[in-house]
């Protein structure tokens, strides 16, 4: 059997906005649980 860990114990919420452009790397989660760079909108 696979030894599974808790994602959480890998990642944190985060609910404040890059306005200052300080991150510069986003990514996301698939459904094969690999991190693949963000689609996401990147500024406002």
């Amino acid at each position: 059997m696979a030894e599974y860990k808790r994602l959480g114990d890998y990642i944190r919420e985060v609910n404040v906005h890059n306005q200052e452009l300080r991150v510069t790397k986003l990514v996301g989660l698939t459904i094969g649980k690999k991190f693949t760079p963000s689609e996401a909108k990147k500024v406002k």
